[in-house]
């Protein structure tokens, strides 16, 4: 997490399964509740092969972040690092319809990745 920026970092490590995306990306937000005002950069790119998380545990997370959020910091930036074709088209047809109000984008370079989140919406934190 880098405050001042008000970015978020998220690194999906080796293995990580539909139970760390439930149980492990809710407390990010329950545990900071400031990061609602961030924009994310989610690293992928290094584990693409090794991930196990599935459509429906993203669509758990989705319901988690739409009551936890409630439409506040409309327009917020992820970025997610990633070379895998098939996430790469998830992002461009259907993550902007489950988290309705943030703006996806794939990247291949870390530095570019963080540089698009950084532009994006940094509203006051309330």
């Amino acid at each position: 997490m880098d405050i001042d920026r008000r970015l978020l970092f998220i690194d999906l490590s080796s293995g990580f399964t539909d139970y760390n995306l439930t149980k492990h990306v809710p407390m990010i937000w329950k545990e900071n509740p400031d990061i609602i005002w961030f924009n994310v950069v989610v690293d992928q790119h290094r584990n693409d092969a090794t991930n196990n998380w599935s459509w429906n545990g993203l669509l758990t997370v989705a319901q988690e972040w739409h009551a936890y959020a409630k439409g506040r910091n409309s327009g917020k930036h992820v970025a997610i690092v990633t070379e895998n074709y098939w996430i790469t088209q998830l992002v461009n047809k259907a993550l902007g319809q489950i988290f309705p109000g943030s703006t996806f984008k794939c990247f291949k370079d870390h530095a570019e990745a963080t540089a698009w989140a950084e532009a994006g919406p940094r509203p006051e934190i309330q």
